[in-house]
């Protein structure tokens, strides 16, 4: 074995945390599994995308979002690639299904499936009326996981898949806000700093173009460990997203994550963008609208 290949072996557990992490924030973002899309229901958006770390490539996947009046259905597929597949076989499918009203989002399920080395594991998160999810896990948590947060803290959360579907209202600003995250294990929040905006060109070419440039930073809460990451991601500034807005729409889309794990500097790039061309609410904008501070690029 090589020694990046026992590097990703000894690091495995940090690093498929990192992706999730990275891929949550990248999506336009279960006691069953993830349902396929329903019948006549085409993406309105889709993006197919890959993660390099220390310039090698390790994780490639795609996202589509589904808009349906104030409905939407998020979907997020990430998989191993490169040599860490090699050594280290995962996949994680994540789904968000819910509603936006009042420029908020309101998660109603959410779905996550995990396989690594065969072994799978599901996770499903049912919200009601008040914004509190009921979680279900199969292979069960244990009572001690279980209680590591409470339900208070669960109350109007989002699922890391909806966090970054950003809705402004009127010619707002998709960044200085806070996110409350609750994954159906960790809660967190995601505070997004804006930063300028600035031209971005992502690996081949999958955008290029105009996009606001966000600071992101990680503050955890209940059920996180206190792992390298989750100290790297609290203590550092140097996590950063690009979006950019979805034409005739109040929703901005990331297309470039970039931020620093344990064993080196992750970018997330959408490589390819595509769209239900029958629908004007999936395009994307290669132009975004002035700088929400009134700054010039």
């Amino acid at each position: 074995m090589t020694g990046i290949g026992t590097m990703f072996v000894k690091r495995k557990s940090a690093f498929g945390l990192a992706l999730i992490f990275a891929a949550a924030m990248l999506t336009p973002g279960a006691a069953t599994p993830v349902p396929r899309e329903r019948s006549g229901q085409t993406p309105d958006l889709r993006a197919d995308y890959t993660v390099y770390v220390g310039g090698l490539i390790v994780a490639e996947g795609s996202m589509s979002a589904t808009l349906n009046g104030e409905g939407y259905r998020l979907q997020n597929k990430l998989g191993s690639a490169g040599l860490p597949r090699k050594f280290w076989d995962a996949r994680w499918v994540m789904t968000s299904e819910g509603r936006i009203e009042g420029g908020k989002l309101h998660p109603g399920r959410f779905a996550f499936t995990s396989t690594e080395d065969n072994e799978t594991k599901h996770r499903l998160l049912v919200y009601d009326a008040s914004g509190t999810p009921t979680l279900s896990f199969d292979p069960p948590l244990s009572p001690e996981d279980e209680a590591r947060t409470s339900a208070y803290e669960r109350i109007n959360t989002l699922d890391p898949v909806s966090a970054l579907l950003l809705p402004v209202v009127a010619a707002g600003n998709p960044c200085n806000r806070k996110l409350p995250v609750f994954d159906g294990k960790r809660r967190y929040d995601l505070q997004l700093i804006f930063d300028r905006v600035a031209t971005v060109t992502t690996r081949d070419k999958g955008y290029s173009g105009e996009a606001i440039r966000c600071k992101v930073r990680f503050i955890p809460h209940t059920g996180m460990e206190r792992a390298k990451l989750t100290t790297m991601l609290q203590r550092r500034d140097d996590t950063w997203i690009w979006l950019v807005p979805v034409e005739d729409t109040n929703l901005y889309f990331p297309v470039r994550i970039q931020m620093r794990t344990p064993i080196g500097g992750a970018v997330m790039d959408v490589v390819k963008l595509s769209r239900n061309e029958t629908k004007d609410t999936a395009s994307l904008a290669a132009n975004p609208a002035a700088d929400p501070n009134g700054r010039q690029p």
